[in-house]
């Protein structure tokens, strides 16, 4: 620091017009920064709270009239799984977006921690249909019974802890 001084109180009368301004400016720019955060944190701080007490208000006039209903849903992305032809002469792959709904938090953190054994459920499940069963018009109702079976298999495993429901999302065949 102590040199730069030095080099200041030494350098031309320009350079020391032109550091000046330039230091001055970098102040102005860093006060107004930290101002605009300033007041930018504070409008969300008040909007989250406004918006929390809206919740909680609106939840307290629509508790008597409508039960509610926690989700806890758990996703399993990107599922895999071959399906072969009855005749075994074609392999293509189901894929999609496994969406469970739990029926708690510690439901939910079990499926997690059980990832692999939601995964052989899936590929045990659908080694009982072929490629067949999921041409255009077949495809519905197979989907359903893929959905049932496998809702089934997860109770067994999962007991009380099962998800009460399966959605199957971006459903694809290649």
């Amino acid at each position: 620091m102590k040199d730069w001084i030095e080099w200041f109180k030494q350098a031309p009368r320009n350079t020391q017009v032109l550091t000046s301004f330039l230091l001055v400016a970098g102040f102005a720019v860093l006060l107004i920064s930290v101002t605009s955060i300033g007041i930018i944190m504070k409008a969300q701080f008040s909007t989250s709270n406004t918006i929390a007490e809206s919740k909680v208000h609106h939840s307290e006039t629509n508790e008597e009239t409508k039960p509610t209903v926690t989700s806890f849903p758990f996703e399993l992305n990107q599922v895999s799984m071959a399906v072969m032809s009855k005749k075994g002469t074609k392999t293509a792959y189901a894929q999609f977006t496994l969406s469970l709904d739990c029926p708690s938090e510690e439901s939910q953190k079990l499926m997690a921690l059980n990832r692999a054994k939601l995964l052989d459920s899936v590929f045990l499940v659908g080694s009982n249909f072929y490629l067949d069963d999921f041409t255009a018009e077949a495809a519905p109702k197979s989907l359903e019974k893929f959905k049932h079976e496998l809702l089934e298999k997860y109770q067994e495993h999962f007991q009380a802890e099962a998800p009460r429901g399966i959605v199957l999302k971006e459903w694809f065949i290649n």
